[in-house]
C-alpha cells in the first residue's frame, strides 16, 4: 500500500502516458461526459449554449462559411456542427465518441431555411483518414490542448493535407494567462465527483500536478474499483499566442488572426491559420 500510495504523489514525466480516450469510448464515462457536454450548468465537456452561439457567429463573420466545405474535428454532440450548417456550410463532424455522434446524428435535423448540410463519422483524427479539399477546419473547446507535442505536429500535417488552397484552420487553446491558477494538489474521495467515474461504488485520488519549464499542467485521477484499479491522465498544455503560431509556422501554416476566447470562466485565445503557399504536403 505505501508504494502504491507513494507512485500517485510522484509526478510523472510530461506526456508519459496518453488515457483521454477513455472519457470518451468507456461506456459509463461517454454517458456522462454527454451529460456534462450537453449541460448548461458546468464546463466541464462543453461551453454554454450562448458562448457557443458566439464563436459560431465569429467564426463566420471572420472566415466566412456560406457555401463551404467544413470539417469539425472533435465535433461531440454536434453543438457548433449543426450551427455550422444553419449557416449555409455543408459539414462534416467527427469525433471518436460513438455515443457522442449517435447523439449528433439523431439531433441532425436542419431548418427547412437551412442551405448547409452536416454529416457525422466516428474516427479518430489523430489515427484515422481525415476528407480533403476542406475550406475550413474547426478545432474547438481547446482538444489541441491535451495533446502531445508529437501528437499536435501530426495532427498539424494531416490538417495541412485536409485544407483546399487557401483554407482556413481555426482553433482554440488555453492561455498562458491561466497557468497562474495551476496548483500542486492532491485530493480523495468515495464515488469522487458524484459517481462521474463508475456506476459502481469507488474510491478516486485525484492529484494536479504543475510543470513550470513546460507550461504544462496535470490532472491525474486514479479510480479503485472493488475489481480493478485504473487512471485516466489528463494533461493541459497552455499557450501564448507566440508559442502556439511558433507551432503552426513549423507545420507550414502562417497565423492570419488572433483573438481572445469568448469563455469567461477559462483563459482561451482563437486563432485562424491558413496554408504557407507553396508547401502543400503530401498525404499523411
Amino acid at each position: 500500500m505505501y508504494a502504491f500510495l507513494s507512485d500517485l504523489h510522484r509526478r510523472p514525466e510530461p506526456f508519459s502516458t496518453y488515457s483521454t480516450d477513455i472519457l470518451w469510448t468507456d461506456a459509463h464515462l461517454a454517458q456522462e461526459m454527454l451529460a456534462h457536454h450537453l449541460s448548461q450548468d458546468t464546463p466541464l465537456a462543453s461551453r454554454t449554449l450562448n458562448v457557443i452561439e458566439m464563436t459560431v457567429e465569429w467564426i463566420e463573420k471572420t472566415v466566412g462559411i456560406s457555401g463551404r466545405r467544413l470539417c469539425d474535428l472533435g465535433c461531440g454532440p454536434g453543438l457548433y456542427a449543426t450551427r455550422f450548417a444553419e449557416r449555409g456550410a455543408y459539414v462534416k463532424g467527427i469525433d471518436f465518441s460513438a455515443n457522442s455522434i449517435a447523439y449528433a446524428e439523431a439531433h441532425a435535423k436542419l431548418p427547412q431555411s437551412s442551405r448547409g448540410t452536416v454529416t457525422y463519422r466516428v474516427a479518430n483524427y489523430l489515427t484515422d483518414p481525415l476528407p480533403g479539399e476542406q475550406d475550413v477546419v474547426t478545432l474547438i473547446y481547446c482538444d489541441y490542448c491535451p495533446l502531445s507535442p508529437a501528437q499536435r505536429a501530426l495532427l498539424l500535417a494531416k490538417i495541412r493535407q485536409m485544407l483546399a488552397p487557401a483554407g482556413r484552420f481555426v482553433l482554440d487553446v488555453v492561455s498562458d494567462a491561466g497557468f497562474a491558477n495551476v496548483k500542486n494538489n492532491s485530493r480523495f474521495g468515495r464515488r469522487y465527483m458524484n459517481g462521474f467515474w463508475s456506476a459502481e461504488d469507488y474510491f478516486a485520488f485525484h492529484h494536479t500536478f504543475r510543470y513550470d519549464a513546460d507550461r504544462l499542467a496535470l490532472d491525474r485521477f486514479t479510480i479503485v474499483e472493488q475489481d480493478r484499479t485504473w487512471e485516466v491522465f489528463n494533461w493541459l498544455q497552455y499557450f501564448t499566442p507566440e508559442t502556439l503560431a511558433a507551432e503552426l509556422r513549423a507545420a507550414g501554416f502562417k497565423v492570419l488572426e488572433t483573438a481572445p476566447g469568448f469563455d469567461k470562466l477559462q483563459d482561451t485565445f482563437v486563432v485562424v491559420a491558413t496554408p504557407k503557399e507553396g508547401e502543400r504536403l503530401q498525404s499523411c
